[in-house]
């Protein structure tokens, strides 16, 4: 397995590599420091999979990750890797499978190799079945794409799944939904509802010194976000 390492710190080269090596020791590495020198590589070297810097000195690991989704004939998992959460929500615009937080812990560099391993690779900007969710609707399976699901809330022993397109209801609870759909740009807010990040227009003030969200499509609605996540909130959004 050959893995792309782009980082312009040379000691978060350095750690990331050991870990790498540590979990699978005849995991080939190749190192770039920037944007171009990682281009470079991608355009000559066929790699298995990539863990991308998102602040670089000619660019972010973002550009790096568009590159790879519009110019490679498989689509190479990703994972990014950064100090600032906030940047978590451009990462899914790539479809990365995973975001590795710095400094690096074994169990999450470990956690997002697993899943380069066990990714098949697609077309470029194709929608693989895991991007898709199924629900029920009048004795029928429906087949969502997760980006249109706008929020899931429980109702009695059931979930409902709120899209652009009409509510669907699925005998997965929230806990399960919840793993499911992390990697995706959705945040549990509170107990009660699961959103879709990417769907929020805006970010009003609620009880208590909490704060609400209204969804696209859905502005006549607020969401109220516990107290707990408000400032994970106030970090992807910055306000």
């Amino acid at each position: 397995m050959r893995i792309l390492v782009v980082d312009d710190e040379r000691i978060a080269r350095s750690e990331l590599k050991f870990l790498l090596k540590e979990a699978q020791p005849d995991i080939q590495i190749l190192e770039a420091d920037s944007v171009e020198s990682a281009l470079g590589l991608l355009d000559n070297v066929s790699i298995d999979g990539a863990f991308l810097d998102m602040q670089l000195p000619d660019g972010t690991g973002l550009d790096i990750g568009k590159h790879i989704v519009d110019n490679m004939e498989g689509c190479i998992p990703i994972a990014f890797s950064t100090a600032y959460e906030h940047y978590a929500i451009d990462a899914f615009s790539v479809s990365a499978i995973d975001y590795v937080m710095k400094p690096f812990r074994k169990v999450e560099v470990l956690r997002a190799l697993g899943r380069m391993t066990k990714k098949q690779p697609l077309a470029p900007l194709a929608m693989g079945p895991n991007e898709k969710l199924t629900v029920s609707s009048h004795d029928k399976v429906i087949v969502l794409n997760i980006p249109d699901i706008c929020y899931i809330t429980p109702v009695e022993r059931h979930s409902v799944v709120y899209t652009k397109r009409g509510e669907f209801t699925t005998h997965q609870s929230l806990d399960v939904l919840e793993e499911r759909l992390k990697n995706y740009g959705f945040m549990r807010v509170q107990r009660s509802y699961i959103v879709n990040l990417n769907m929020i227009n805006e970010i009003v003030p609620w009880f208590n010194n909490t704060v609400g969200i209204k969804l696209s499509g859905f502005n006549n609605q607020v969401i109220p976000v516990s107290r707990q996540k408000v400032s994970q909130l106030k970090s992807i959004f910055e306000f």
